[in-house]
């Protein structure tokens, strides 16, 4: 019978489809899947290792690579290295160690109440150059550069995920290395269970499709195709009817291919509408996601940053208007007497301002700890930002430097906000800077240093334009005078306390009215040098 021929033709050729379906599908996210696995995985490895190479200084921990023998700057950067391994359960080793010529040595390594004591490698712990080292870490390690690639190697704990960066002294040289060794154990146990799910989902609709195709194909083949194009022609119209007259009719086949096939066109274009839309939003939100990591990760949240610091206290908040921001803080170390703070302000916003933003702190940061007034390192930041800028985005940036000894303030402004500054008598006034060229705007551009005395208990506020620039339903500012009253009506607040009030003060002016640029605030109290 040739309906009986025809049924099993097509049974065959769907079945044959979902297993080619099955098949390739299954290999493209299995391959896919993987790749963007590891991706993710070594790029979060490699900022790991980026952020924690930057803030070691060489020369204080120089002695105790040497000797062993720790001393306040070395159980701080141990308590760092501890700290980042306890917030990520990922990192299986986070260590730092000295190169040499066919081995390395452990001067340090991170631990947490998870770990082994006797898997943590010890001061002096030499490790001979294995075949692995020799083909990724050596050739890093004679450039004196970080890794760039993805390296894979089966380690104790599992497949592990190996990234490096270098620390250098004071000359430029390269002098330890940082690594962190990612452990993605996951990786290959999500595939498995993915593409298990795949092939019995395909079994399943394997299984049904054939079943009910040969079911269906028992009966006579041209009444329910007749059918089917009958309905599948009046749903179209809103209603459903079926023509009995037309049961009989030998041409079922070519009027259901006309039906579907104008159904098809139809649907087909919606559903790539619908597919393209859908990747689009999925797109963004994945880039908006990973974008909002980086860039929390790259401003500092543990206040104050140093161990030992008494000489003053800090708080700061970035609350960016979108996913991610242009606006950002830092404060760090250049000497032991000697403190940076930076607050900085990219043009626009989103993705491409948070881009410019990080490049914006790694070279301000990068520069500071060379030396040089905050007017010479603006410079340098303006020139560097312009050697490469084809959207012709621009930062504004206050820099100062305080010396934690006098409370003397040596700062220079790219066309930054005013800062306020309380002195002696508590009282908070607005200062208002000499001000330069936004940097990124254009070459060659000089900035002016000032400065500025801070006395024991006096206070320094720092903020970007979207605190005074603050909108509420009519269209009102914040504007200067209020900040200068709030701070006023919370001289005696911690850091921390000062910028609550002012967050709180700029929501409660704001009202319904939706944040509009992003806000940065940074609190500074000195309590100055307390003597032996």
């Amino acid at each position: 019978m040739k309906s009986s021929k025809l049924g099993k033709r097509i049974t065959i050729v769907l079945n044959l489809m979902i297993v080619v379906m099955a098949v390739t599908l299954g290999v493209v996210c299995y391959l896919t899947f993987k790749q963007v696995y590891l991706n993710f995985y070594n790029e979060r490895a490699k900022d790991t290792v980026r952020v924690a190479s930057s803030l070691i200084d060489w020369e204080q921990l120089k002695n105790y690579a040497e000797t062993g023998e720790e001393d306040d700057y070395s159980r701080s950067v141990q308590y760092y290295l501890n700290l980042v391994k306890a917030k990520c359960e990922s990192i299986g080793y986070l260590y730092i160690f000295i190169p040499d010529e066919d081995h390395f040595t452990y001067i340090m390594e991170a631990q947490t109440d998870r770990d082994n004591p006797e898997n943590i490698s010890k001061w002096g712990d030499p490790f001979p150059y294995t075949e692995y080292e020799y083909e990724h870490l050596v050739p890093d390690i004679e450039a004196a550069r970080a890794s760039e690639k993805v390296n894979i190697m089966e380690a104790d704990l599992g497949v592990a995920l190996e990234v490096w960066a270098p620390v250098y002294d004071k000359d430029g040289n390269l002098a330890a290395m940082v690594e962190a060794d990612y452990m993605a154990v996951n990786i290959y146990r999500d595939l498995n269970i993915f593409i298990g799910f795949l092939l019995l989902f395909f079994l399943i609709c394997s299984i049904a499709v054939t079943t009910i195709m040969q079911l269906y194909l028992r009966k006579n083949l041209s009444e329910p195709l007749y059918v089917l194009k009958e309905g599948v022609d009046s749903f179209e119209h809103g209603r459903m009817t079926l023509d009995d007259a037309y049961f009989k009719k030998d041409d079922e086949l070519k009027h259901l291919a006309i039906s579907f096939e104008a159904m098809t066109h139809r649907i087909e274009a919606y559903n790539d509408e619908v597919k393209r839309i859908s990747a689009e939003k999925e797109r963004i939100s994945t880039e908006l996601s990973i974008a909002t990591q980086i860039q929390s990760g790259m401003l500092p949240t543990i206040f104050p940053n140093f161990v030992g610091k008494e000489e003053y206290e800090l708080y700061a908040l970035m609350t960016p208007a979108k996913e991610v921001g242009g606006d950002f803080y830092d404060f760090f170390n250049i000497d032991d007497d000697h403190l940076a703070l930076v607050i900085a302000d990219v043009s626009g916003k989103g993705v491409p301002a948070a881009l410019f933003m990080m490049m914006s702190m790694v070279l301000i940061k990068s520069r500071t700890q060379q030396g040089g007034t905050p007017a010479e390192i603006l410079e340098y930041v303006n020139d560097q930002l312009c050697l490469s800028n084809p959207n012709e985005m621009f930062v504004t940036i206050w820099l100062g430097i305080i010396d934690l000894g006098t409370g003397n303030v040596i700062a220079s402004s790219a066309g930054h906000e005013f800062p306020v500054i309380a002195g002696e008598d508590g009282e908070y006034k607005l200062f208002k800077d000499p001000h330069g060229f936004v940097c990124g705007g254009m070459e060659g551009m000089i900035y002016q240093d000032y400065e500025f005395s801070i006395p024991k208990g006096g206070r320094l506020f720092v903020y970007t334009d979207g605190v005074p620039e603050a909108h509420n339903e009519k269209d009102e500012l914040f504007e200067f005078d209020r900040i200068e009253d709030v701070l006023n009506r919370n001289k005696k607040a911690t850091p921390e306390d000062t910028v609550s009030e002012m967050m709180k003060a700029i929501r409660e002016f704001a009202g319904s009215k939706e944040q509009f640029d992003d806000i940065t605030m940074l609190s500074f109290l000195y309590k100055g040098k307390t003597n032996a």
